[in-house]
């Protein structure tokens, strides 16, 4: 009895110092910081990932070393698979296809980044508001909300570790408040040092296929692109960040990738000819919180994917046109 009492003040007490600490920092302190420790915390811990019916629990172990970012992700339900991000090259590796895609961009990570000059830009399209003090993983976290100020994007819910500032809980809520999509920690720790080992996949890729992605884009004008895209009468706030095109494998033609993000969301557009207009999707899908919209653009199919809503890739997808090139 006396050592569950123990225990109890104990709670109480780190939750009372979360409180204090969390009352002195604004809302935007609170996602400046996370976006900071996202990158340069150490982290390791089980995630449960949610969306619709479809549950997935992975482990995630993220390290900064010497102003480096490595991180591996394991999945532990479902397919085996693993994802390592190191040195600015990410490796998905896919035992039962016998594939290990790479794409050297290395953009992907399992949490949010957002820097202070986007959290700017993010006010006005986002209300920022400081929720209560709850508890993850056994940790007292912050939570923070993200409200859309139009319906062309998606709400989120933060709950931000207090004293790391990592965030252990994100859900992705729709215009209703409800959650499309959440991910949580169930357990975590903050380890001083994380081996090299720990880094390394436990997956032997021998014999298995390798696919990669391009290196870096090329910093280049919409316009000036071999496939000449315009993007015009875009949703508020979102903007073009990054295009390639690129022939990807199995694919008859070069298909062009515009990426577009309003700071936080993203957006997908891919593009490429298509000579058999009457079997490509056309119109509006979409599964859990991801929204596509397919549409013919003269001979070329444009498909527009993103966790948005279905407004959002829609408006996009019908702000594309091509121009004729320049002789």
């Amino acid at each position: 009895m006396l050592q569950r009492l123990t225990i109890a003040v104990a709670v109480a007490a780190s939750s009372v110092v979360g409180s204090s600490q969390a009352a002195d920092r604004s809302a935007q302190d609170w996602l400046a910081k996370m976006s900071e420790a996202v990158r340069t915390q150490n982290y390791e811990g089980v995630v449960v990932y949610r969306t619709g019916e479809q549950l997935e629990t992975m482990r995630v172990i993220h390290r900064f070393s010497n102003g480096q970012e490595d991180e591996r992700l394991i999945s532990l339900t479902g397919d085996a698979r693993e994802i390592v991000r190191s040195d600015g090259e990410v490796r998905c590796l896919l035992p039962r296809e016998r594939v290990v895609m790479v794409d050297e961009r290395g953009q992907s990570a399992l949490l949010p980044k957002v820097s202070t000059v986007d959290l700017e830009t993010l006010r006005l399209h986002y209300e920022f508001s400081r929720g209560v003090v709850d508890r993850v993983a056994d940790r007292a976290c912050q939570g923070v909300a993200l409200s859309p100020r139009d319906e062309f994007r998606f709400g989120y819910q933060l709950c931000i570790d207090v004293l790391t500032g990592v965030p252990l809980r994100i859900a992705l809520l729709d215009g209703q408040g409800d959650a499309l999509e959440q991910f949580l920690f169930t357990s975590v720790g903050y380890p001083e040092t994380i081996l090299d080992q720990a880094l390394e996949p436990a997956i032997d890729t021998e014999g298995f296929r390798e696919i990669r992605h391009g290196g870096p884009e090329p910093t280049l004008r919409l316009e000036d692109d071999l496939s000449h895209w315009m993007v015009e009468s875009l949703p508020p706030g979102f903007r073009v960040v990054g295009q390639s095109t690129r022939v990807f494998p199995g694919a008859q033609t070069p298909v062009t990738h515009i990426l577009l993000t309003d700071g936080l969301a993203t957006v997908s557009v891919f593009a490429a000819e298509s000579k058999l207009p009457a079997k490509v999707f056309r119109g509006v899908s979409s599964i859990g919180a991801v929204h596509a919209y397919g549409r013919m653009v003269d001979e070329f199919h444009v498909a527009v994917v993103g966790e948005v809503p279905a407004r959002t890739v829609e408006q996009i997808g019908n702000s594309l046109s091509r121009t004729t090139p320049t002789p």
